[in-house]
């Protein structure tokens, strides 16, 4: 290795020596597409699953990392036995796992709504229709988040499953790109 400002390979009209790894980005964006797909065709199934794995795996590995950490900073077990505990059972119950998170997110979306509107109403200075229809919406989406909560998981679903497919495509084409040397 030696310490240039320049690489070797970066001078123009050479090619580096060692090609970027495409099938990385290729195999993470055919998954990426595959889930996205999932979500497009069976969203409320795919959903609930992904949702739970992800929220599980995030309590499971905080509760290891709290474990591992509690030992080095006296701190006592507790946290890390219920976080991992949680973790289990967000794992095994994804419907229920959903169903809160859809129930708080619905919750979240009414308070900060509501603040907001009342902060627009209060203002009556130079009040302008976006300060009322934003919150107004974001309250309306709430209580419908709260009436229909499979609805709005579908929808969120949906939207995702979309986003993740034409993340996963845009991937795919980058690492094809690569393999041509087209980058």
């Amino acid at each position: 290795m030696s310490w240039e400002l320049i690489p070797e390979g970066s001078q123009p009209g050479r090619r580096p020596s060692r090609n970027f790894p495409w099938g990385v980005p290729l195999a993470v964006g055919i998954v990426t597409v595959l889930i996205g797909m999932s979500l497009l065709i069976w969203p409320f199934f795919a959903a609930s699953r992904i949702l739970a794995f992800l929220i599980g795996a995030a309590l499971i590995g905080n509760g290891i990392a709290t474990l591992v950490g509690s030992r080095a900073r006296g701190f006592g077990t507790p946290a890390a036995i219920l976080f991992i505990v949680l973790g289990v059972v967000a794992l095994a119950f994804p419907e229920l796992t959903v169903s809160m998170l859809v129930g708080f997110v619905a919750a979240m979306m009414l308070f900060v709504g509501t603040i907001w509107l009342a902060i627009a109403i209060r203002m009556r200075q130079a009040l302008h229709w976006v300060f009322i229809a934003i919150p107004a919406v974001l309250v309306a989406l709430g209580i419908a988040a709260l009436i229909w909560p499979s609805l709005a998981l579908i929808l969120a679903a949906f939207a995702a499953g979309l986003l993740t497919t034409l993340i996963g495509g845009s991937l795919i084409w980058a690492a094809l790109a690569l393999r041509r040397g087209n980058a």
